[in-house]
């Protein structure tokens, strides 16, 4: 009975929501810098009132120092995902936090590490319960040293940043003790305290820091800027009330010394930063003090008030968005690493950029005021400051950021990267799948929050909010109950898709009715939702919107009335919706479909693509070869989202007169939209042009498991059927009259690490091959059919070497198999490069006499055996071959280089005879020195490069070789717009 209870209750009536609480920490700190050792020694008074329900039996603190030295998690992570930051530091050069003494309730503890090796969390065991509404004292000295890395912290000869640096009090909330590890993804929690810091340093040190100076000179005055200098500092001093400081901690200083103390209440974390050449600048945004210190070099880019206004800009968004800053001041420092971190108080910048300084301010709302786990709901204080950020820079008309978001997170999705963005930080398959989902897709949650809700409400959301919740822990519950009781919705579904779940959005505008009723049309309008997502749809005709789905039910009737008749109709007009297809939210019309395309003329140094159609684009094109002359072709190039309905068409007419077969066409349709296969790559072609007709199917599935790091895994598989039906275009040493069916796996792999790039593929095929009929001896004609087998392998890498050059190294075997007979020529395995069927696709290379394939005309197409210094008709059964090079850059950008090369290999005696009769092989080798040079245009890259093949062995058969005149070493040249591997 009492289960059955349970179940049929409501959750509010099994467990009413328990009353807020929240502990109260108290922090008295001494500390003080050594500069040349770079460690600061540090004692520390916590005065800890429990205030749960609870009674506690622990007590712990964290010490973040100790996440950037060898043998963290941090530093395990990073290993994993090959990166190296700190886990091969040594001694001076890592950072730490030391406690080199403790007490807990009046006895003196050593603490333990339940993290071990890492030693991020110390945790003491309590001499006795802690009860509700009881205190403790905890006393601790430590010694601390942040590292010469910068990561959130650093140091750099007299420059500090003391971001992380004392032993900080471990939440403790309703899910327990929040005793976590430092990790790359994630940040911090902290409970919100008081802090009396009373700071020993050199005495032209300049320090700003989290709170206001009650005691001692920071600096300020005389680091003054001209552009600050003779207006009065504002050091605050009285804002906590004549009670707090009224006790001096300071004392006299040693002589070069000088005692600064700072006090802050209601912050969860003090950090603070200093810099003997810190420049010091100030401004007001009511009656909030911006400090904003920067160094020497940077009076054009953050001085003459360009970080003061900017940081006055970010306060006045904030309080028209949320609320009045709820603390005396906030201090914005050049930090020493780039990038920013934010703290109550304080934000640490790596440069002055308005939305850099807009974003981390923004964190003292979302992260400092309103408190949130950034490494259990990171999404709270990360996607939320993206989010008002974007918003800040469509409000000052710099156009609404959503299309970007939006369509980097719709990849994602579609891939099944994506992963719930309410995560635990560490948990996700690595730091760039953190990154993404907590900053972008945790940026177009509240995008799509305020879509639903409308931007008047969604700040009545923001303001509410924060003034329920300012200086407390908030989560999602607290949000999502301030969002529903503003917006009057109920929004559970809302945050359960897009937190807890990686739903596709599809919806088909499937019928539209219309109908007159006296001066006024009725319209009803039905939706299949076809994705497992839902999301409310707009409907308009691209001039007015004139309703709103629910988007829930799997089919979906709207009705509405109008007073003119509604042009075409369209789901998700303005494309708020995430709607990954909107191809299908068109009302259909005769004879055109539901889908519209965009006709454009083709820029083949673009990449272009649209969210709301296909984009078809033409580029009329003109080549000629020997026999059907000068050829001219139009190419359309289609494609929705960059990514589906891939597709090309190319129509060619060749215009001598005495060809056959003039009139071409080849085709191909990749990744149609109506089936979708995340990482995969499928198209197939279809062909007849210049004598050559055939069908192609391939697909590529990634199987990379990373996209920041990792090996690069493809399998494929391709099927083609080629055939040759006019032999006047042919090349008639490179193609056989015959036709060749073969189909087979594929698989390769690309391995980075550092400058090194290694690269391995291998091809297996089998088929069938038939020669063109020839003269029967019973019947008119004959048929010669024969199965074969075909595979090629390749490894190789580039990497570093001496001289400060690029060494290339490839290795390659390939082998035709077959019972009977020599292989088709276009089936070889070819020595010089790429076999006929790679080519094909490329019209200048493609037949007889075309540019690249003239005789006075030296093109290499890398590919096979890539044996460069010989002629590109020669192959055979099989062959062997390594190729090396070595690239010198003449440039500091890389784009020009020297290059070395050398090539040999032992190939099939049929494709060249062996120097010495009766060998089984012959052996090939070639070598010279080229010039490489990498150019691009807009999206368009490629590399060129000339070589001069000086040796080659056989040089009767030299790609560029005068068999009566030249020798072993000859001048020879060959160029190509490809790289060799």
């Amino acid at each position: 009975m009492l289960a059955f209870l349970l179940l049929i209750l409501p959750s509010d009536t099994i467990a009413p929501t328990s009353p807020y609480w929240q502990q109260r920490v108290a922090y008295e700190i001494t500390a003080s810098l050594d500069e040349p050792s770079g460690v600061l020694s540090g004692k520390v008074r916590i005065r800890y009132v429990n205030q749960s329900p609870d009674t506690l039996h622990d007590f712990s603190v964290h010490q973040y120092l100790n996440a950037f030295r060898p043998g963290s998690r941090w530093s395990a992570a990073d290993s994993t995902e090959q990166r190296v930051r700190f886990q091969h530091m040594r001694d001076p050069d890592y950072a730490f936090e030391r406690i080199t003494a403790s007490s807990v309730m009046g006895e003196r503890r050593a603490p333990d590490y339940p993290f071990a090796p890492d030693s991020t969390i110390a945790h003491w065991t309590l001499p006795r319960a802690l009860a509700p509404g009881d205190s403790l004292v905890a006393e601790i000295e430590w010694r601390a040293r942040p590292s010469t890395l910068p990561r959130r912290q650093g140091r750099q000869g007299r420059r500090f940043d003391f971001a992380q640096w004392y032993p900080k009090v471990v939440v403790y909330d309703r899910y327990g003790w929040e005793n976590h590890p430092l990790y790359p993804a994630g940040e911090f929690y902290g409970e919100f305290a008081s802090y009396d810091v009373m700071l020993d340093l050199a005495a032209d040190q300049v320090v700003g820091a989290t709170g206001v100076p009650i005691e001692g000179d920071p600096g300020w005055e005389k680091a003054a800027a001209a552009a600050a200098a003779g207006d009065p500092v504002d050091y605050q001093r009285q804002w906590y009330g004549r009670s707090v400081g009224q006790t001096p901690r300071c004392g006299s200083s040693a002589p070069g010394r000088k005692c600064v103390r700072f006090y802050a209440d209601s912050v969860h974390h003090f950090a603070f930063s200093l810099d003997p050449g810190y420049r010091y600048e100030q401004g007001r945004y009511k009656d909030v003090v911006v400090h904003v210190l920067y160094q020497p070099g940077d009076s054009a880019t953050w001085g003459n008030g360009i970080a003061v206004h900017r940081t006055e800009m970010a306060l006045a968004w904030l309080d028209s968005l949320y609320g009045k800053f709820g603390w005396p001041q906030i201090t914005n420092v050049h930090r020493i690493e780039g990038g920013g971190t934010e703290f109550p108080m304080m934000i640490m910048d790596g440069g002055p950029g308005l939305g850099l300084i807009v974003h981390e301010l923004g964190h003292n709302y979302t992260m400092g005021m309103l408190a949130n786990n950034e490494w259990r709901e990171g999404y709270l204080d990360e996607g939320f400051t993206s989010f008002q950020t974007s918003w800040f820079f469509e409000a000052n008309g710099q156009g609404p950021g959503y299309p970007n978001v939006e369509g980097e997170i719709l990849f994602w999705d579609l891939d099944r990267w994506s992963e719930p963005v309410s995560m635990i930080s560490e948990r996700y398959r690595d730091f760039l799948t953190y990154n993404t989902m907590i900053y972008t897709k945790g940026q177009l949650f509240y995008e799509q929050l305020r879509y639903i809700v409308g931007d008047d409400v969604m700040r009545k959301i923001l303001r509410t909010y924060y003034a329920r919740w300012r200086f407390k822990h908030v989560d999602e519950d607290a949000f999502r109950s301030v969002a529903e009781e503003v917006s009057h919705m109920d929004l559970k579904w809302l945050f359960g898709q897009w937190l807890h779940g990686t739903p596709l959005i599809d919806y088909r505008l499937s019928k539209v009715e219309r109908h007159r009723e006296g001066n006024r049309w009725r319209s009803v309008v039905t939706v299949d939702r076809l994705g497992d997502g839902w999301m409310p749809l707009e409907i308009g005709d691209g001039t007015e919107i004139y309703a709103r789905t629910t988007g829930q039910p799997e089919r979906e009737r709207v009705e509405f009335v109008t007073d003119r008749k509604p042009g075409r109709l369209i789901l998700d007009p303005r494309q708020r919706s995430h709607d990954w297809n909107a191809l299908n939210n068109r009302e259909k019309r005769a004879f055109k479909g539901r889908s519209d395309r965009l006709l454009q003329l083709d820029n083949p140094t673009r990449e272009s693509a649209r969210r709301d159609r296909i984009l078809t684009r033409l580029l009329p094109l003109a080549w000629s070869n020997d026999y059907g002359g000068w050829t001219a072709a139009l190419r359309t190039r289609e494609n929705y989202l960059g990514r589906f309905e891939k597709n090309v068409s190319l129509i060619s007419y060749g215009f001598d007169q005495t060809a056959t077969h003039r009139l071409g066409g080849y085709f191909r349709f990749g990744n149609p939209v109506s089936h979708p296969m995340p990482r995969t790559e499928a198209s197939a072609s279809f062909w007849s042009v210049e004598g050559r007709t055939g069908v192609t199917l391939h697909a590529d599935r990634s199987l990379k498991q990373h996209l920041a790091f990792g090996a690069d895994r493809h399998a494929g598989f391709d099927a083609i059927w080629m055939a040759v039906n006019d032999l006047g275009y042919v090349d008639r040493r490179l193609w056989d009259d015959a036709g060749t069916f073969e189909a087979g796996p594929w698989g390769s792999i690309t391995s980075s690490r550092g400058e090194t790039v290694w690269h391995a593929r291998a091809d297996i095929r089998g088929g069938v091959l038939y020669r063109n009929p020839g003269i029967g001896v019973q019947s008119s004609n004959r048929y010669d059919v024969e199965g074969f087998g075909r595979a090629t392998g390749e490894v190789s890498v580039r990497t570093p070497f001496i001289l400060k050059t690029t060494l290339g190294v490839r290795a390659f075997g390939g082998s035709y198999m077959a019972a009977h007979g020599p292989p088709p020529l276009q089936r070889r395995i070819m020595l010089a490069g790429a076999d006929p069927y790679e080519t094909f696709t490329n019209p200048l290379l493609r037949s007889r006499g075309a540019l690249f394939v003239r005789p006075d005309f030296h093109y290499h197409a890398p590919g096979d055996a890539n044996l460069r210094g010989f002629r590109p008709d020669l192959g055979g059964r099989w062959a062997v071959a390594v190729n090396v090079e070595a690239t010198k850059s003449l440039y500091r950008g890389g784009k020009v280089a020297l290059e070395v090369f050398g090539d040999g290999g032992v190939i099939d005696p049929h494709a060249i005879p062996p120097a010495t009769a009766g060998q089984s092989y012959t052996t090939l080798y070639d070598g010279g020195v080229g010039l490489v040079t990498r150019h691009q245009i807009n999206d368009l890259g490629w590399t060129m490069r000339f070589e001069i093949p000086i040796v080659v062995n056989r040089w009767g058969y030299a790609a560029d070789g005068n068999q009566s005149t030249d020798g072993r070493f000859a001048f020879r040249w060959q160029m190509s717009l490809e790289p060799t591997f």
